[in-house]
């Protein structure tokens, strides 16, 4: 039996610009690692963390080529973040397949563990990349269906609120409040929704409003609840009539873009290819740099949100739900046995 006193790594990867191919000659380099963590430290419940270490640490200045930041994801950590749909794990799982990233394998089974985690656990659930898009998009258009269902959802809270009391919860009067939050649902199917959030690691769900990726759970209060949609409005609201080159935030626009594609790659194929193409890449770099019009741009982005907002409700790909969650843990214990060494039976 083997007892490491420290991590493993398993993959690693150069990461960002260089694994997409959109870097330059200023773009810093930074390196993810999917470590196997210390047997010692999993026997003495020591929680896992992702763990970050920067060489540039000035607050306020950029990274430039010469910095490396490095990160180490416990195996563990990334596949409840690949179910979870985060972006990196999504990316990370596919990018052991490509060598253009200064990719290395450390342990031959961490191929065989990532494409059965694409295999098995890749879900219809986008909404994290979703909400991912949105926050990197600072300047992002909220025009149209968008901003106005946000101000629904502000007139729905002080309405119901006013009835019932700020400190009300919607899990109180969830009757009443679902009749009124349906008629938003209704006008704005593609950017309000009444559903359900995971709130742990054993895919125990619990009932929420969703609007434009914020999750609104029954459990808070109206006043709760108001406060983060009046957050929402007071970031984007002023923002939509308003937008200016001179305040675009191109390298966030850009990711925008990039992660949306990437969710509809995946629920299209099924698979991300690492570089992408070059006619891709040059579209990239070109917004990144703020060389195309901004509208067009946003234009861009809000024709592939909704198209990947479609596809995801008319995706085949299972979607989360508590036994799936308890299916990866039964798949994962049985893979750190096989890299801790340890009996199948205990």
């Amino acid at each position: 039996m083997v007892y490491y006193k420290c991590m493993k790594k398993l993959f690693t990867t150069e990461y960002g610009s260089r694994l997409y191919g959109t870097f330059t000659p200023t773009s810093d380099v930074d390196l993810k690692h999917v470590v196997l963590p210390s047997l010692n430290n999993m026997l003495l419940g020591k929680k896992l963390t992702n763990e970050v270490i920067k060489t540039n640490n000035k607050k306020f200045e950029r990274n430039s080529a010469e910095d490396v930041d490095i990160e180490n994801i416990p195996v563990q950590i990334l596949a409840y973040d690949f179910l979870g749909g985060q972006t990196y794990a999504l990316e990370l799982a596919f990018a052991v397949d490509y060598t253009e990233a200064g990719q290395i394998i450390h342990d031959p089974l961490i191929l065989g563990f990532c494409r059965e985690l694409r295999c098995r656990f890749l879900t219809s659930n986008m909404s994290a990349l979703i909400g991912y898009a949105v926050n990197q998009a600072s300047l992002y258009s909220f025009k149209g269906e968008r901003l106005n269902a946000v101000r629904a959802v502000k007139d729905l809270f002080l309405n119901i609120g006013l009835i019932h009391g700020p400190t009300a919860k919607p899990n109180e009067y969830s009757v009443e409040f679902e009749n009124m939050a349906k008629e938003i649902e209704k006008q704005f199917p593609k950017s309000f929704s009444i559903t359900e959030y995971e709130v742990d690691r054993n895919g125990t769900m619990k009932p929420c409003i969703k609007v434009l990726e914020k999750i609104l759970p029954y459990t808070s209060t109206f006043e709760t609840s108001l406060k983060v949609v009046n957050a929402q409005l007071k970031k984007y609201g002023s923002r939509a009539d308003a937008a200016s080159i001179d305040n675009v935030d191109w390298k966030a626009t850009m990711h925008a873009l990039r992660v949306v594609e990437e969710g509809i790659t995946l629920l299209k194929d099924r698979n991300l290819i690492f570089p992408f193409n070059k006619e891709y890449v040059d579209l990239l770099v070109s917004i990144k740099f703020g060389k195309l019009p901004y509208n067009e741009v946003i234009d861009m982005i809000n024709v592939r949100l909704d198209e990947l907002k479609t596809l995801e409700v008319v995706s085949t790909l299972p979607k989360s739900s508590p036994e799936l969650a308890e299916s990866l843990n039964t798949w994962l214990a049985e893979w750190l046995r096989k890299w801790y060494e340890l009996p199948y039976t205990i």
